[in-house]
């Protein structure tokens, strides 16, 4: 009966050597693991909800300029498309030209305004095309130059029809554009574009830069 006392104790003795050891250790030790948050978070200022377009708080002033234009004219009865069409292709251009403040090669601009079925093609060829070499900058120390808009101009505007992959024929518009940069390092500075009806809205199904 000792034996079986003694056994009893010592199982005893090294469950509280053990409790007390891991109380010790999670009261002084172990520390709260640090959860970091992004250097250059995008934060979403305003939106025009019903056609699902975003103000983001990294967007330039021309850019914040364009998209307060294209809410008040959304938002008038019976609004002019072909005006509804000028802005969303400056809009796509200025975003999607406007790389220095995108956080990686895969934080492509503009698809916001790009035809809905056209959206994944369109970002894998830039992904791999004008995006690149982009360098990531999630922590926020990224020194590589790359461009901002300055400014963009509808040089053209004209109506056409346009045959989608499946053959059929939309109406549509043809959008030729010239743009600027703050500094100009070598990227397309004018081009064309195809803009065609998205269900209630209207989206970039094609670009082409001027040669």
């Amino acid at each position: 009966m000792k034996k079986k006392y003694k056994i009893l104790l010592i199982i005893l003795l090294l469950v509280v050597i053990v409790g007390g050891g891991v109380f010790v250790y999670f009261t002084f030790f172990k520390t709260e693991p640090t959860v970091e948050t992004p250097v250059n978070e995008v934060v979403v200022t305003n939106t025009i909800e019903e056609y699902g377009y975003n103000l983001e708080d990294r967007d330039t002033l021309l850019f914040e300029q364009l998209f307060e234009e294209l809410k008040n004219l959304l938002n008038t009865e019976g609004y002019d498309t072909e005006e509804y069409v000028k802005l969303v292709s400056e809009l796509f251009i200025v975003d999607f030209f406007t790389i220095d403040n995108k956080l990686s090669r895969y934080d492509v601009g503009g698809t916001e305004y790009v035809y809905s079925g056209a959206v994944d093609s369109f970002k894998s060829v830039a992904e791999d095309s004008i995006y690149r070499t982009v360098e990531n900058n999630l922590d926020g120390t990224r020194t590589q130059s790359l461009p901002e808009v300055a400014s963009v101009t509808v040089s053209e505007i004209s109506e056409i029809t346009y045959t989608m992959p499946d053959e059929s024929i939309v109406n549509g518009y043809r959008v030729a554009l010239d743009w600027t940069y703050e500094e100009a390092l070598g990227y397309d500075d004018s081009g064309v574009l195809i803009v065609i009806p998205d269900g209630e809205k209207m989206g970039v199904v094609f670009y082409k830069a001027k040669s």
